[in-house]
């Protein structure tokens, strides 16, 4: 018996956005990115008659107020009712991924839908359980990450010391805004070792590069249970 409430896709219409669709049999779902055109084909396998998938592009609860929520562009499931599986994808677009600021707004869409996530997964606390979280990207600038590190680094570490010259107050001031750099050079370094610390806890993240296929920056992801 399914026990995640959705929408069937009714062909011809467009999916809307936040809204859990089923799906029942072997299809492609086609998520495009609005701002690049970017387009992800999400390949479901539904290999066993009580299998079902869930897709949904920018979910929130509808309990959550939409004012500056962040949400992951793809939020996909596959649920085996008979074996109690399940398994989900959050997953965002980004053209390239290399500057600072934009991995610091990856990672807060990916951290929030991760909680959308588990606010659904809550109800399937029996099942056997692989969350897959990651990004689909044109460009993924490893170099230009290592070099934003190694300069947080030296910089943390020049500030340390011109600190201990320094007035109390004027220290404790510096001290404070050293305390902020510290926290931005864990989540890069994090990421560049290809891991998010959501809580207490460490989750690997993957990386998914699109190819140019006539004009077009096309992902294709296969989404199957186990």
């Amino acid at each position: 018996m399914k026990r995640i409430k959705g929408h069937y896709i009714k062909e011809g219409k467009n999916l809307e956005k936040g809204k859990l669709y089923i799906i029942r049999k072997n299809r492609i779902v086609v998520f495009k990115e609005e701002e690049t055109d970017d387009i992800v084909n999400i390949h479901f396998n539904i290999t066993k008659e009580k299998q079902y998938g869930i897709y949904s592009s920018e979910f929130k609860p509808s309990f959550i107020e939409d004012n500056g929520v962040k949400k992951a562009d793809i939020l996909i499931f596959i649920v085996d009712e008979e074996n109690k599986h399940l398994r989900s994808w959050v997953i965002d677009v980004k053209k390239t991924v290399g500057g600072e600021d934009v991995i610091y707004h990856l990672i807060e869409q990916l951290m929030e839908t991760f909680r959308h996530e588990q606010a659904i997964t809550l109800y399937l606390e029996d099942f056997q359980k692989k969350l897959n979280i990651g990004y689909i990207t044109r460009d993924l600038q490893r170099g230009r990450i290592q070099e934003t590190i190694e300069e947080k680094k030296l910089f943390i570490k020049n500030q340390k010391e011109s600190i201990k010259n320094m007035s109390v107050l004027l220290a404790q001031k510096i001290g404070a805004g050293l305390l902020k750099e510290e926290a931005k050079l864990r989540i890069l370094e994090d990421f560049q070792n290809n891991r998010i610390r959501i809580g207490a806890n460490y989750y690997p993240v993957q990386s998914y590069i699109s190819e140019q296929k006539e004009g077009k920056f096309i992902c294709n992801l296969n989404v199957v249970c186990f």
